[in-house]
Parts: structure tokens; sequence; C-alpha cells
């Protein structure tokens, strides 16, 4: 697992999860810029996720590879869950969902970075 990576991406996952808290309080659905924001999040776990396969198939992975690619896998469907429900309940609490998507990321990537560095 590469560090600065995981750190960018718990960075935009971090920046996500308060953005989506700031519609929500606002009482506004999140806006086109918030899921762009979103996608540049995904694009990151995309990338970590296959930086990390690619160590584990290569013989470089944590102790603990089976918990590890649990994480990467299921860290890649939280952000397109929370953007398809965003865009389906276009109300205030769609930005929460966006909030509890964007830290559950965060904590998942570090938690990863937390496997690999074992």
């Amino acid at each position: 697992m590469i560090a600065w990576l995981t750190y960018v991406v718990i960075g935009i996952a971090v920046v996500a999860a308060i953005w989506g808290g700031i519609s929500t309080a606002r009482g506004k659905p999140p806006g086109d810029a918030q899921f762009y924001w979103s996608f540049l999040t995904e694009l990151g776990v995309i990338v970590q996720s296959v930086v990390g396969f690619v160590a584990i198939a290569r013989g470089h992975g944590p102790a603990e590879t089976a918990t590890s690619i649990g994480y990467l896998a299921g860290i890649i469907v939280l952000m397109p869950a929370g953007i398809w429900w965003g865009v389906s309940d276009r109300s205030r609490y769609s930005g929460l969902v966006m909030t509890i998507a964007g830290a559950a990321i965060a904590v998942m990537s570090l938690r990863l970075l937390d496997l690999w560095s074992v």
C-alpha cells in the first residue's frame, strides 16, 4: 500500500464528508459540484484498491490478507451507493448519506494503512 496515496484518499474523503454535512445542515440536496467531488473520491478509491490488489497478487500483501481484500473490495462500493442515493433522493438527507460514505471511506482507508504497516 502506498502511504501517500492513502492519505490523499483520506483527505478527499474527509472533504466529501464535511461537504455532505454542510449541505445537510443547510437543508439543501447535494449539488453537481459535490457529485463531481464524490466521483473524484471514487477515482482515488479505485486507484488505491487496484494498487492494493496488485500488491497482494505479487505477494507483498499484509499478514491479514482476507481482511485487506474485504476492505479493498468493500471500499469501492461505498461512494457509488452514496451517489446513487443522492441522485435518486434529492432531499436534504442525501447529503447525510454522502457524509456517511465519505467518513466510512476515510476510516476504512486508515484501517487499510494500519493493516499494511504492521
